[in-house]
């Protein structure tokens, strides 16, 4: 059985999560990618999303 604790990254997920929120739908986005487009909505303008804590 291979070991894959080795291959795994030292920083934790928390460290690169992100939370977007999209201003024109509400949409709460949480993952370790920029969001560029609502999934919702569509909305694909910078102003209108949120960094949320």
């Amino acid at each position: 059985m291979e070991d894959i604790s080795k291959k795994v990254k030292k920083e934790g997920l928390d460290v690169m999560w992100l939370r977007w929120k999209c201003l024109n739908c509400g949409y709460l986005y949480e993952g370790i990618e920029v969001i560029k487009k609502c999934p919702r909505c569509g909305n694909e303008d910078p102003d209108k999303f949120a960094d949320v804590d």
